[in-house]
């Protein structure tokens, strides 16, 4: 094996300088494939990461609500339920509502009517606290800094919201289409919340859209009654793992609706694990690219070096010698290129957002905004057996892509490669 290795560092170099210009570019080739596979797993793995770390963080493990949409009149049942099968439980009350802010009218808004003790036990608001204090009084409102910075508010503003439900009432539609005012319809009248806090979860769907006021409060806007909720949300110990939990729930509680927070977002979650392995499966092409030019390079190597084929065949060098030569070049330069492709990789991701913002600045184009993407950065993540199975394929694209040269070199017959001119 040392003369195969030796033969096969010799063959690597030209005579005159220490590094061949064609290994060099069969290196750059399989270092840049590998370098933007693993930045591309590595953001992709990070996205999803991040996206169930923000679903967990800003939704329930699992909800509870009736199977008609309709509010539940003793949330204090289902939440006892709950704490018997080793859960803990929230009652909130959700709606879509219409917030203003003197003139200014917005209706992407959703407000959450919960207790700021849920918030600080289940939501980790704590740490999303930008201003202000955590707390939800008689109408108080904690909204995110992007509603704050959208209806120029702050700490100690009022803001007026509107029932969605009630306004609607306020509308007849007659039985041939027309419409009109309501008669029996009460008159509607906004309700006025302090802002007492501001808040920033780092995802923009929701920072953009959710506040959160006191739990009567919201009820008492929709018009529900005090004590009442639209749904009961739930945390169980791990939310990877409470399949056995809900199971339980689901038993207890047969007439009501129980989703997980994977069965809420299983599409968003099917589509990110189908994007990544399409991405993976379309790049590895890049380091297949590479390992042709591997091929193309090493077949013109034969040809140049058929005398010396021939000479070490006459010497006594087996068929089996001279295939591994050529073979060691293509694995060689698949390792040495997959070392600096990963390094490079790992350079690139880590300054990723600096990379990003100074692409950004140049083109004059906001390369990753948060209204697609939802989060403040670029997130990414490098997992080891995400590595393993970029570096690993490409070695071996690397060896096959020489190994069709080394049969060609293999199969000379001495006699005529020592006729070559």
């Amino acid at each position: 094996m040392r003369t195969e290795l030796f033969l096969t560092g010799r063959y690597l170099r030209p005579k005159r300088s220490a590094v061949s210009l064609i290994t060099v570019l069969s290196i750059l080739g399989v270092t840049l494939g590998v370098a933007v596979l693993m930045v591309v797993v590595a953001v992709m793995t990070g996205f999803t990461d991040l996206m169930k770390e923000k679903l967990i963080e800003t939704q329930a493990h699992f909800q509870i609500s009736t199977q008609s949409g309709r509010a539940l009149r003793t949330p204090e049942n289902v939440i006892s339920v709950v704490k018997k099968a080793g859960g803990s439980a929230a009652p909130v009350v959700m709606s879509q509502v219409l917030a203003q802010n003197g003139q200014n009218l917005d209706p992407q808004v959703v407000m959450f009517g919960t207790s700021a003790e849920a918030l600080k036990k289940h939501l980790n608001f704590e740490k999303a606290l930008q201003a202000g204090e955590l707390r939800l009084g008689p109408n108080e409102a904690i909204i995110s800094v992007y509603m704050a910075y959208r209806w120029s508010v702050g700490i100690g503003s009022k803001i007026l919201l509107h029932s969605a439900q009630k306004l609607t009432n306020l509308v007849k539609v007659g039985e041939d289409g027309s419409i009109g005012m309501n008669p029996d319809a009460e008159h509607c009248l906004p309700a006025e919340f302090k802002v007492v806090g501001l808040y920033s979860m780092g995802k923009y769907d929701f920072d953009k859209s959710v506040l959160f006021v006191g739990t009567d409060d919201a009820a008492e806007l929709i018009g529900l009654p005090w004590g009442a909720a639209t749904a009961v949300y739930g945390w169980g110990a791990d939310a990877f793992a409470q399949d056995k939990l809900l199971a339980e729930i689901r038993k207890e509680l047969p007439l009501l609706k129980v989703t997980s927070w994977q069965e809420k977002n299983r599409q968003l979650l099917g589509v990110l694990a189908t994007e990544k392995n399409m991405m993976y499966f379309l790049l590895i092409f890049i380091v297949l690219v590479a390992a042709f030019s591997i091929a193309n390079t090493l077949i013109t190597s034969v040809y140049q070096k058929t005398r010396e084929i021939g000479v070490l065949k006459a010497l006594g060098a087996s068929d089996r010698t001279v295939m591994m030569i050529f073979v060691l070049q293509g694995t060689f330069i698949g390792v040495i290129g997959s070392v600096c492709g990963t390094a490079l990789g790992f350079l690139i991701i880590t300054f990723r957002n600096e990379i990003l913002d100074f692409t950004s600045k140049c083109f004059g184009v906001d390369l990753f905004p948060k209204e697609f993407y939802f989060f403040n950065g670029l997130p990414a993540h490098i997992v080891g057996t995400d590595v393993l199975f970029i570096v690993l394929p490409s070695i071996l694209l690397c060896t096959l892509g020489a190994l069709l040269p080394a049969l060609r070199a293999a199969f000379l017959d001495p006699a005529k490669a020592l006729r070559y001119e």
